[in-house]
């Protein structure tokens, strides 16, 4: 049987997440469950965090905005998702101090970007 690959395994990882998400949603997963699992994956990410602080300060910067970056976006995503289907609720106190935020983000990035 050959060994998966690093993609496969983090496209599994990634499902898995997504389905346990799904369950806690439905509120078919009991909270202290869920805080066993918050452990477990605070504990993932320490480790991760030590592997790549192993490797050079340049590649660790990456890594992080990287990761940083491509988290936002897929907030932004699915609360944009959320929102459209509505799921969430559009008077929600917290939403225009978000739309802010984004708004300013939005406008800060169109700035820092190459010409």
């Amino acid at each position: 049987m050959s060994q998966m690959t690093f993609a496969d395994q983090v496209a599994t990882f990634n499902a898995t997440l997504q389905a346990i998400e799904a369950r806690v949603a439905s509120g078919e997963v009991p909270r202290e469950v869920v805080g066993d699992f918050k452990s477990s994956v605070d504990d993932l990410r320490l480790r991760l965090w030590s592997v790549l602080g192993a490797g050079s300060p340049n590649d660790y910067r990456a890594f992080q905005e990287r990761f940083r970056l491509r988290r936002a976006k897929e907030i932004c995503r699915g609360l944009e998702d959320d929102l459209q289907a509505g799921v969430l609720n559009p008077r929600h106190e917290e939403l225009p101090p978000l739309g802010e935020a984004a708004g300013s983000l939005a406008g800060s990035i169109l700035k820092a970007l190459p010409q």
